[in-house]
Parts: C-alpha cells; sequence; structure tokens
C-alpha cells in the first residue's frame, strides 16, 4: 500500500480529542480479531423468484441529516468533507424514485435545531397511511449533562442551544406520522439510545432501528456503518449474506454487527418491533468470484491493515480498505493476506429462524 497511507497514520495518532474519537472521517485502523463469531442468516424457501424491494419509492419519505462542521467548533470538531456519504446516500433515494418533494437533506449550516425540527414535522404531517419513513442522522452525538438524554448536534448545538434529541424524534413521529413503517439509521457517538428510545413509538408503527453504537459508546471515526447501509441499499452483492439474490433487513442488520465488529472494534444498535426481518431492501446483484466480500487483514509496506475483498482477478485481489477512500483501493496477492473471515453465512441458516429474538448489542432485538 503506498506510503502516504503510512504517513496518514502518523498524523493521526497525535489527535486524542474526544470528539475527534468520535468523528467521521479519520484514516485510523486498528487490528482485530479477523475471524467475528458466526451468527445464521435465514434461508428463504423462494428463492427459484426475485422479489422486488419491499418498499415502494412513491410512497417512501426520506429525512437525512447530514452535519461534518458546527458554528461551535471548538465543542463539536469538524469532519472531512470530502466524499460525503451521507450525500450518497441522499443521492441513491433520489435516483431509486424518491419524489423531490418526499426527501429531505439538511446538511452542516442548514441543519439549525429549528429548521431540523420544524422540516421533520412538516414531513411527518404529510404522510399517509401505507407511507414508510426513513431517518438518517450522521455527525456528533453527546449526552446531556445530567446523561438522562442523548442528543445529535445540530449545526447551532452548545451550552445554551440543545440538539436534536432521540427522544423528541420518537414524540414527533408518535405525534405527526401518519404511516405504517419507520426505519431509523444513525451513524454517531451514543446511537444506540435511538434504539431503546424507539421502543417507545406507538403499537400501531411498526419499526426497525440500526446504529452505529451502543447507547453507552462512542462511536466510529470512519463512515463505515454508512458503507455498509449503502452496499444493502444498492444491491452490492457482497450484502447478500445467504446467496438468494436479495438483500433483507436481517442482511442488513448483520452485515452491520460483522462491519463494526471487525473493522472498528464496536457494537451495533438494534431494535425492531412488527418490522419483518426478511423484508426486502434491494435486489443484489450476482456475485462473479466467492471471494468477494470476505473481510480480510492484508500486510502492505510492512504495516496491517482491515479490508474488504471486492475484487478478483486470477490470483489477484482488489481490497477496499476500511476507513480510506476508493483511492486507497489495492490489488494485493494472496500471500499479503493475513487473515480473512469465511463465508459463515452457508450451511448454518436453518438455526436462525425468522421472528426468533435476536440482538447485536445486549439490550436490542427482534420484536421487543
Amino acid at each position: 500500500m503506498r506510503s502516504a497511507i503510512r504517513q496518514n497514520l502518523l498524523k493521526r495518532v497525535l489527535i486524542t480529542s474526544l470528539f475527534l474519537a468520535c468523528s467521521l472521517g479519520s484514516w485510523s485502523l486498528t487490528l482485530v480479531n479477523a475471524r467475528p463469531d458466526p451468527v445464521a442468516i435465514p434461508i428463504r424457501r423462494d428463492t427459484d423468484t426475485l422479489r422486488h424491494r419491499d418498499w415502494e419509492p412513491k410512497r417512501t419519505w426520506v429525512f437525512i441529516v447530514g452535519i461534518l462542521k458546527w458554528k461551535d467548533s471548538e465543542t463539536f470538531k469538524s469532519f472531512p468533507q470530502l466524499n460525503r456519504r451521507d450525500a450518497q446516500l441522499a443521492e441513491f433515494f433520489r435516483g431509486a424514485g424518491v419524489p423531490p418533494n418526499q426527501l429531505v437533506f439538511l446538511r452542516d449550516e442548514q441543519a439549525t435545531i429549528r429548521r431540523v425540527r420544524t422540516e421533520f414535522s412538516e414531513m411527518l404531517s404529510q404522510t399517509r397511511e401505507g407511507d414508510f419513513l426513513f431517518v438518517y442522522f450522521t455527525g456528533h452525538g453527546y449526552k446531556s449533562d445530567d446523561e438522562r438524554e442523548t442528543l445529535f448536534a445540530t449545526y447551532d448545538a452548545s451550552q445554551g442551544v440543545p440538539g436534536w434529541s432521540t427522544r423528541s424524534i420518537v414524540r414527533d413521529i408518535n405525534w405527526g406520522f401518519h404511516g405504517s413503517r419507520v426505519l431509523l439509521t444513525a451513524d454517531c457517538c451514543y446511537s444506540g439510545a435511538l434504539a431503546q428510545d424507539a421502543r417507545s413509538l406507538n403499537s400501531g408503527i411498526s419499526y426497525a432501528c440500526v446504529t452505529s453504537a451502543t447507547a453507552d459508546e462512542a462511536s466510529t471515526e470512519n463512515w463505515t456503518f454508512t458503507e455498509t447501509l449503502l452496499a444493502s441499499l444498492r444491491g452490492t452483492s457482497y450484502a447478500d449474506l445467504n446467496g438468494d439474490r436479495q438483500i433483507s433487513l436481517g442482511e442488513l442488520v448483520e452485515n452491520e454487527r460483522r462491519d463494526m465488529k471487525f473493522a472498528e472494534e464496536q457494537e451495533s444498535s438494534f431494535a425492531s418491533r412488527g418490522f419483518p426481518s426478511e423484508m426486502v431492501l434491494a435486489t443484489a446483484n450476482e456475485s462473479s468470484n466467492p471471494a468477494i466480500g470476505r473481510r480480510v487483514v492484508v500486510r502492505s509496506e510492512g504495516d496491517l491493515y482491515k479490508g474488504r475483498i471486492i475484487d478478483v482477478r486470477g490470483s489477484r485481489y482488489l481490497v477496499r480498505y476500511f476507513g480510506y477512500d476508493e483511492s486507497y483501493n489495492e490489488w494485493v496477492s494472496q500471500r499479503q493476506i493475513r487473515g480473512h473471515t469465511r463465508r459463515e453465512e452457508t450451511g448454518v441458516a436453518e438455526k436462525w429462524w425468522l421472528g426468533r429474538e435476536y440482538s447485536t448489542a445486549s439490550a436490542n432485538s427482534w420484536g421487543q
């Protein structure tokens, strides 16, 4: 791997700020056990018939808040703006056919607490029975002074201006959402609090919540969580764990668990009620090689890096390194691969049935 990577790593060793520990753009990587514990994935019996995704763009409402810089820059350290994955997420939904008036993407200076709360409430008021709501936040997450509340830092968040609380997100949905299904996602520190608070949603609302961290832990400095979310929505072949050419919500949850554990040494969070794990998010592209998607540890220029195989040509493997953008992708030989996870997804699915209580963190499970 190019020497520029090592130089970037050395520079970031000097950064010790707690908020940078929660940032989304760092280049640092830490070696962990290359074999996460296998978890079985359900095999569907209708593999001969591909279903289209189980969400209709014209009945979908998307609310995305992405903040990489703040007015109070001393309290909330900025993140790199290059190659923003939150913008890619918004672009995906636009390209999928979500109507412009049903998609809100507030970024940086646009995302003041007043505008976030106002536009979220306005969107909810326009929903109708049967509609699907997708919510995403990325930026800084933090605790209130008494640690009883978790807040997402809006652009103007400060000592005197509280951010967007996870409780208020749930309250606003309860008050104003007229649809039937909600998928909540967050990529920030303490984001698991959103999964905990989601249990207070009205019983008539089916929900699922997937986040990058638990309620009490800081989150990764990288875009790993959001990249995994994008891979699932785009139908990337390696996100299809059971090989049925369909990517389900259950597979998204399991991919997040594995990627966050392998690449970032942290636990993602998940909670759900009435939201089927077999919901199809995307039709998967067909994989050209069984090695594609494997998580690997690669030795390059004397150092070890964690990545994923994304292409194979003969005995050469193209690796995308966790925590780096595509410009650092590298073709490597088998000799450089020091460890990898097997595709545990095959042959063990019979042990994991749909509807069974399942948890990616001790307090988050299906059906609760």
